[in-house]
Formats: structure tokens, C-alpha cells, sequence
């Protein structure tokens, strides 16, 4: 066993250590060493970040760039030790994997931490396509007697945006389980959030725009070292924009939503008869979220009421969030009557804006209507679903308001 680690190390370019809950440890030249020690082999690694000390118990499996041990820690067997070479292609899944898997028991010791007395009961990072369940968004649930509670963790700032839809979708599955399960269990289960200290803000400005009556959620942050306290969701700062001129007409043909921007432009009696056309404008503000692939329109109903139209030509599971995003960001505009300038010569209500979600009607992620049912009674939101030959000639095939499922997929009775 010593001379396949010596071996498998001495080759690597960049040789590293994954433990399996741990973070993951590069070892350059002259940073690990091996010894037989009373008959055991030992393996140290010492480095500026820091050191660790193994017994390996068995080498099991050498494949494409890296060797997979069994090993010993402080008389705990059996522990999953990794190595590999972070220079060869084949070592980036397992990386990956390594990662998420030590961000999620970095995610159990915060909740330990956090919530003394409380069990986690599960703790999980699997990908789950049949839920809509992302692998990057730790997931676990805690009991404490007849309580119960739901948790995630988001691991960086670029993670954020895509936080709160998987979020809802692992808190709605599990509330509903954890209510068949228990039948005494309160019904107010709360969400616990994690994120790093250098994020919150995005999922704080869409929490304001939920209902509270189906969701009660804490945030939390952490730092580098895994320390978590909450925070006041209030106190993450004010929604941040830019208002700049609008186009009129749209701009690069160079996307699917583009191509249906110029569609639904000539077809906008059809979208919505009571949208007055020449009111319409493209992008009014500058996002501060991520809006590739969709287009954003802005225009008045003919009693002066804002609506704003968000374009989907493929599915989406992030949809309903980010083009939630859009809309408190142009309510907040509204209410100031910061866009009146954008209509001359027309009256612009100071109520919150409706909100058009436009796609093909079988381009809706499943999950859209879980997601809307839990907005916030303020977000007057409805699905429009126009025909997958949509850029021969427009057609609206599927009309919904708020969370309502097509009748298709309603439950009996």
C-alpha cells in the first residue's frame, strides 16, 4: 500500500486529499510523507492551511487519475479517503462530488450548532431529477419531539439566484411528508436558509414578496469557518436598479426570446386585449440578477395599469423567480412614479404591477405552479401559454391565473 501511494503521489502534477466531510487539501512536494509505524501505515500531510494525519487501512480502487483508500481517524474506521491529481480532467467529477459532500457536513455541523436539542433527521445533496432537486443546495430536515423543521444552505454568492426555487420545492415536498407522517405535527414547519456572509440580499427581496401565511422562513449566514447567525431579512439592504432608456423595438435577433419579443409585439391583442400597444417597451431597468435568456417587456393596460411581460421560449425552473425579480423591482419604480416619464401624456396607477409569464404551453417547468403558490397575494401573476408553432402565427392555447394547474393535471374530485 505504501509504494502505490508513493507512487500514485510521486506522479500527480497537483496532488490532493479529499476526506469525506472535510475540505478538500492540495499537498505539493515535500508537504506529505508516508511511514510504517508498530505495523500500521500512516499517512501525513502538513501545509500552511493544515495538517492530517491517516491511518490507511486498504488502498481499494486506482482509476483515471485517482486512488480511493480506506482509512482511520482517531479510532474511527472506515472513513473515505481520496487521492488525486487536480491536473488531470478525470479528478474534476470527484472533486465536485468531494466538495458538496464536505459543504453539506459543514452544513450538519451549523445546524448542530445553531439549533442545540435538535436531531437531524435527514441530510442530503443528491441529485433528484423527478423532484427538481439540485445537487448544489444541501437539503435536510430536523425534529425535536413533535417539532419539526426544513433546511438548506447555499454554498457561494453565484449560487443565490437559483437558491429560493429549490428552496420551495424541497419545502413544499417535505412539509407535505412530514404532515402525512406526524399526525400531530404543528403545521407552521418553518424554513431555515443558509447562506454565505456575502450573500442574502437577493433571497431577503423575494421573501418580502411571499405570502407568510405559507411559508415562514429564517435566514442565516455564515462565515469561511462554518460560524451561522441569523439575520433580519429586513435589514439585507434596498432592492438595487437602474432605469435607462428603453428600446421600443427589440434588439439582436440572436436568441429564441428575441425572435418571440417580435412575435408577441404584433400579437399583443391576443397576449392581453387590454394592453395598449404603443405603450409597450423592452428592458427599463438594469437587472441585477442573471436574465440571460429571457426578454423582459413593460406597458400600460388601458386603465394606466403597469404590466410587466416576461418571454420564455424553452422550459425554465427558474422562471417564476426571476421574473419576480423583474416585477418588484418595477413595482418599486412604479410607486415612486419613477416610470411615468416613460408614457407622456398618460395617467400610470401607483398599484403593484400585473405580471405575464409568456411561453409555449408545454415550455412550463412542472414545478410553476408549485412555485406560484407561494407568491405573495400582491403579485397578480397569470401563465400564458401560446402554441409550440408560435413563430408561423401566434396562438394562445393555455390561460392561467396564479398557481391554478391545467385542468389536465387537477386532482379528482
Amino acid at each position: 500500500m505504501r509504494s502505490l501511494i508513493e507512487a500514485f503521489l510521486g506522479a500527480c502534477r497537483q496532488p490532493a486529499i479529499l476526506e469525506h466531510g472535510e475540505e478538500l487539501l492540495p499537498a505539493g512536494p515535500g508537504e506529505w510523507t508516508t511511514e510504517i509505524q508498530s505495523g500500521r501505515l500512516l499517512l501525513h500531510v502538513l501545509t500552511k492551511r493544515r495538517s492530517l494525519s491517516r491511518r490507511i487501512l486498504a488502498v481499494e480502487k486506482l482509476h483515471g487519475g485517482v486512488l480511493h483508500c480506506r482509512a482511520e481517524r482517531f479510532g474511527a474506521r472506515n472513513i473515505k479517503l481520496t487521492l488525486l491529481d487536480l491536473a488531470r480532467p478525470q479528478s474534476e467529477a470527484q472533486t465536485l462530488r468531494g466538495r458538496r459532500a464536505s459543504f453539506g457536513e459543514k452544513f450538519r455541523r451549523m445546524l448542530l450548532r445553531e439549533f442545540p436539542g435538535w436531531e437531524v433527521k435527514t441530510l442530503s445533496a443528491e441529485m433528484d431529477l423527478s423532484r427538481s432537486l439540485s445537487p448544489v443546495f444541501p437539503r435536510a430536515t430536523l425534529e425535536r419531539r413533535s417539532q419539526s423543521m426544513i433546511a438548506m444552505a447555499c454554498p457561494s454568492l453565484d449560487d443565490e439566484p437559483a437558491l429560493l426555487t429549490f428552496a420551495l420545492l424541497w419545502y413544499d415536498l417535505t412539509s407535505r411528508r412530514l404532515r402525512d407522517r406526524h399526525s400531530g405535527l404543528s403545521r407552521a414547519i418553518p424554513l431555515q436558509l443558509f447562506l454565505p456572509d456575502t450573500a442574502g440580499s437577493l433571497t431577503a427581496q423575494r421573501l418580502r414578496c411571499l405570502n407568510p401565511d405559507r411559508l415562514s422562513c429564517r435566514l442565516f449566514r455564515f462565515n469561511e469557518h462554518g460560524s451561522a447567525g441569523e439575520v433580519d431579512p429586513a435589514d439585507l439592504g434596498n432592492l438595487e436598479t437602474t432605469l435607462r432608456s428603453p428600446h421600443q423595438a427589440p434588439g439582436l435577433m440572436d436568441a429564441p426570446e428575441a425572435v418571440m419579443e417580435v412575435v408577441v409585439r404584433a400579437n399583443l391583442d391576443k397576449i392581453d386585449a387590454s394592453l395598449v400597444p404603443e405603450t409597450l417597451r423592452g428592458e427599463v431597468i438594469t437587472r441585477s440578477g442573471h436574465a440571460a435568456g429571457r426578454a423582459d417587456l413593460l406597458c400600460l393596460s388601458e386603465d394606466g395599469e403597469l404590466v410587466v411581460l416576461e418571454l420564455k421560449a424553452k422550459e425554465d425552473i427558474h422562471l417564476p423567480l426571476q421574473a419576480l425579480d423583474y416585477w418588484m423591482r418595477i413595482a418599486r419604480h412604479g410607486e415612486r412614479g419613477e416610470l411615468d416619464a416613460l408614457f407622456p401624456g398618460r395617467a400610470v396607477r401607483r398599484t403593484p404591477p400585473r405580471l405575464i409569464l409568456v411561453a409555449p404551453a408545454f415550455s412550463f417547468h412542472p414545478s410553476t405552479a408549485t412555485l406560484l403558490r407561494y407568491f405573495s397575494d400582491a403579485v397578480r401573476v397569470e401563465r400564458v401559454g401560446v402554441n409550440l408553432q408560435w413563430q408561423q402565427g401566434l396562438k394562445v392555447v393555455l390561460r392561467l391565473s396564479g398557481s391554478r394547474e391545467p385542468a389536465s393535471h387537477a386532482a379528482p374530485g
